[in-house]
């Protein structure tokens, strides 16, 4: 799949995400994707013609502003306001920026993740100084954008979004720990850089760096391509939601943890540190690869992204209940259509139509006469004569029409 970083910045997206350092590269308008500069991503007149989903309105000096979503107004009354205004799904309105999108994730070795938004100014407006949580690209339409930044100089990695005047999120102390910046016009005194952005223009902005869009020349539309992976502690939080979730005494409440210094807050809190020590000692055995599975299969399930679970293989399933499955003949004697029917509380319903082999079908009919989870190499062994890959790929097949679901952590053995 071709890199779409390569075409804009001269260099591969793992390297250019991978340097932490913003960097512009101008080019002329028809450098970029057809998706970003025709259609709606025409102009902001067009854009605001054929746009209808979600808005948000910003404005402010570089030192204070706010940003709020709003309801029941067009994007051109509120540009005519003199507002910044923010098209949170503009992806929805890009059919063909998909494969661009998924190019980039391939690249970047992510699975279904970036997306795309816009900003259009009006003449005046702009974003007051924040950094934002996430790396992204921002790549210039139409008219010219002041661009005002710097390093951050706090923390590396920050994992949060902040502005000094703005509410600080609830994970925001332990990041800035070591000090941070107690006004805007503190960071102003940086000696922030400017890029002047024409149409054409990308810029890459690592996450934490400052900037500000505030008080523009003129309008001008930009796209931004949000790239929201995860970090590695959100990847073994999600692990052990998984693995630990198995257990009954890591699912057990923790009542009296908090009744006071007597026996029972006392018994509590001993227990919850003998988990925690054997929980410690589990973790030097659990595949870190796991890690990556579990996220890709927590993410399909709750409809956060495209991502199919046919993307990995998975050791363990489980029957959905609320699913259904019906047969049909093929016009191939020796093939069946399978027709899944996804429960209505398993991402939106749907019929998922599976193109079966007719000696396949006793495995889905087995597995609709489950209640436990089982494992691909138990499924192997009461179906001896199918083979094992072509086993994986049709429970896979199912995961994905929402049959079964998989576990996608080790058994947790209460004996370890």
């Amino acid at each position: 799949m071709t890199d779409p970083i390569q075409e804009l910045f001269g260099v591969p997206a793992m390297k250019l995400f991978a340097g932490k350092e913003l960097v512009v590269h101008h080019g002329v308008l028809e450098r970029l994707p057809a998706f970003m500069r025709t259609g709606p991503l025409e102009s902001i007149d067009r854009l605001c013609r054929h746009y209808d989903g979600a808005l948000q309105v910003a404005n402010g000096t570089a030192s204070y502003g706010i940003q709020v979503p709003v309801a029941g107004a067009h994007a051109s009354a509120l540009l005519q306001l003199g507002l910044t205004v923010y098209f949170t799904e503009l992806g929805r309105f890009l059919p063909a920026s998909r494969s661009w999108l998924k190019g980039l994730d391939s690249s970047l070795g992510l699975p279904d993740c970036a997306f795309l938004v816009a900003f259009a100014n009006s003449a005046g407006s702009g974003l007051s100084l924040h950094h934002d949580r996430f790396d992204q690209l921002l790549i210039q339409i139409q008219g010219e954008k002041q661009f005002r930044y710097a390093p951050n100089g706090f923390v590396e990695n920050p994992d949060v979004q902040f502005s000094p005047f703005a509410a600080s999120p609830a994970e925001w102390g332990q990041v800035y720990r070591r000090g941070f910046p107690a006004t805007a016009d503190e960071l102003a005194k940086k000696e922030l850089r400017t890029a002047t952005l024409r149409p054409g223009s990308a810029l890459f902005m690592p996450a934490g760096t400052w900037h500000t869009t505030a008080g523009q020349d003129g309008e001008s539309l930009s796209v931004v391509v949000v790239v929201p992976a995860p970090s590695r502690l959100s990847l073994v939080l999600n692990l052990l939601r998984y693995y630990a979730g198995q257990s009954p005494a890591w699912r057990a409440r923790s009542y009296a943890g908090w009744a006071g210094a007597d026996d029972a807050t006392a018994r509590e809190h001993r227990a919850l540190g003998d988990l925690m020590v054997d929980l410690g000692e589990r973790l030097r055995s659990l595949p870190a690869s796991d890690a990556y599975g579990a996220w890709l299969s927590d993410a399909f399930t709750a409809g956060n992204h495209r991502a199919t679970t046919r993307e990995l293989q998975y050791e363990r399933y489980i029957r959905l209940p609320n699913s259904s499955v019906r047969f049909e003949p093929d016009e191939a004697p020796e093939r069946q259509r399978c027709l899944v029917r996804s429960g209505p509380t398993d991402r939106p319903q749907a019929e998922t139509a599976v193109a079966l082999n007719t000696v396949a079908r006793p495995i889905v009919e087995w597995v609709l006469s489950t209640n436990a989870a089982f494992t691909v190499a138990e499924v192997g062994d009461l179906f001896e004569d199918f083979p094992r890959e072509d086993l994986e790929d049709l429970l896979s097949w199912m995961a994905y029409a929402g049959l079964i679901r998989p576990i996608p952590v080790p058994e947790w053995d209460t004996a370890a």
